[in-house]
């Protein structure tokens, strides 16, 4: 069985199961409970099931605990990816922001997919190359607060998501197999 067939085969509970339950991952961990994984979990399997519906050959490493979560190929050259999810208790906006931790600024990965998750549903909400991400990201400090009064956990970078490129031309890219331009 490949990768694309395993992961349309398992129940959410077993995919979340790879993970190790809710406990925190590693020290990077920014909730305590470890329920920031599992949003992440959930949206990686949405992502997997988004690549299976159009036809894209993948594999999931997000059971790795690496630096990303999917691999996939565009014209012979191994293009890594990074889901990102934020859990919100409102409906998804293009005016929210897409977030990075800074420390993950020089992890080994190509690409990050935005999503946000509202009552267990997954929205995806763009997606960036990561020099173009930290290109424009705004710099927050741990403490400093947003527009909204909401105080950052850590240190990151931060673009709207009306800054990102459509998941619909990722789908075409990937699709079509031409190499993305960022």
């Amino acid at each position: 069985m490949n990768e694309t067939e395993r992961v349309q085969n398992q129940t959410t509970d077993e995919w979340i199961n790879e993970y190790n339950g809710i406990k925190p991952f590693n020290h990077m961990t920014i909730l305590p409970d470890g329920s920031g994984q599992i949003t992440g979990l959930i949206a990686e399997k949405e992502f997997a099931l988004l690549l299976i519906e159009e036809g894209i050959t993948f594999k999931w490493c997000g059971s790795d605990k690496g630096p990303y979560d999917f691999v996939i190929k565009i014209n012979g050259e191994i293009i890594t990816l990074d889901v990102k999810c934020k859990k919100r208790n409102v409906k998804p906006s293009s005016q929210y922001d897409a977030h990075v931790n800074s420390y993950q600024k020089n992890y080994d990965c190509r690409i990050y997919v935005f999503s946000s998750m509202t009552d267990d549903v997954v929205t995806f909400m763009g997606w960036c190359g990561k020099k173009e991400f930290w290109n424009k990201a705004n710099i927050v400090k741990k403490g400093e607060k947003d527009s909204e009064g909401f105080a950052e956990k850590i240190e990151s970078g931060k673009i709207k998501y009306n800054q990102l490129r459509k998941m619909s031309d990722f789908i075409e890219i990937a699709k079509r197999n031409k190499k993305p331009q960022m």
